[in-house]
């Protein structure tokens, strides 16, 4: 054989087998390449999950954020203004409307107090209620705690227990309403000046208003008043002022035809024969003329005998005229 011809075979075969590797190499090269561009493709959804995942997690957290600012600024604002408090949670709870009664509601722990028969209260409705915070609930704007300086002498800390029960309700220490809270006392010991001083410092504080009374009937009077007049303010400032009379005739006549049994000719013959009030009290209290004027009988005298000389205190004990 030929040296052309030999080298020529070896080139041939040196082709066939160079074609021969680049093809196997190829076809193994090519599923390779397209596993690795899978993972490649895989990888990139799997990172674009996580950026989206991430993405709706920060909406979140700001739309939390965002939804607990304005709660804060809410809380603040009704905080601020308690009126639009109540507005503010009228979807989560709605308080009762004030419970209205025909009758005066009574605490049970008043049961036993003399008032209750002693007074107008006889002749006014009232009951027994177990669930009022005061002691006398006259409607939702006037409420009454009631207490005798004698009990409050032996226990002190009565008050504060009452004071404490009242304000565990809608009734105070911070409150902006208009409801009028009374500390109705009876007067019934003889050194009341530093009590009453200590319970005025006590009422100023805790928005009561203190009003005294000098007997247990004088506290039944108040507290029956007071439901007489609960829906009519116009008629009870009237009957506090009174109608003042034109001249001084007319109202001394107005003044003592108030005692029992003297009109108004018993007043003009009085008049005609003391000349004055003043004339007219000093002989109703101590003089004996007063039978001798026409009209005037033994009821009409021990009547007007008795105003003019009952103690202005009931319960307090005169030793002199000069008290």
């Amino acid at each position: 054989m030929e040296q052309s011809s030999f080298a020529s075979i070896l080139e041939g075969v040196k082709r066939m087998r160079e074609e021969y590797g680049e093809g196997e190499g190829s076809s193994v090269e090519a599923p390779n390449a397209r596993r690795h561009e899978q993972n490649q493709q895989s990888e990139q959804n799997q990172q674009n999950q996580r950026q989206e995942e991430n993405h709706r997690n920060e909406q979140n957290h700001q739309s939390q954020q965002n939804q607990q600012k304005e709660q804060n600024q809410n809380q603040i604002q009704n905080h601020q203004n308690p009126q639009n408090e109540g507005q503010s949670r009228v979807a989560h709870r709605r308080r009762p409307a004030p419970q209205s009664y025909s009758a005066v509601q009574v605490s049970n722990s008043q049961k036993g107090n003399p008032l209750l028969n002693n007074s107008l209260m006889k002749t006014t409705p009232w009951s027994f209620n177990g669930s009022i915070l005061s002691d006398y609930y006259i409607n939702a704007s006037v409420q009454i705690l009631f207490l005798s300086l004698k009990y409050h002498k032996v226990h002190p800390e009565y008050i504060w227990q009452r004071l404490k029960k009242l304000h565990r309700g809608s009734t105070v220490a911070s409150r902006s309403d208009n409801s009028l809270r009374v500390l109705l006392v009876v007067v019934d010991i003889d050194a009341y000046s530093e009590v009453l001083r200590k319970l005025a410092d006590l009422c100023i504080k805790q928005d009561l208003s203190l009003v005294l009374a000098w007997s247990f009937e004088e506290a039944g009077n108040y507290i029956a008043y007071a439901k007489q007049y609960e829906t009519s303010a116009s008629s009870a400032t009237s009957a506090i002022r009174g109608i003042k009379s034109q001249d001084y005739r007319a109202a001394v006549v107005e003044t003592l035809t108030s005692v029992p049994a003297v009109n108004k000719t018993d007043v003009v013959n009085l008049l005609a024969n003391f000349h004055s009030f003043h004339n007219v009290v000093k002989e109703a209290s101590n003089g004996t003329k007063l039978g001798d004027i026409s009209g005037m009988g033994s009821r009409k005298v021990e009547n007007m005998k008795r105003v003019f000389t009952e103690p202005f205190i009931y319960n307090k004990e005169y030793g002199g005229r000069d008290e």
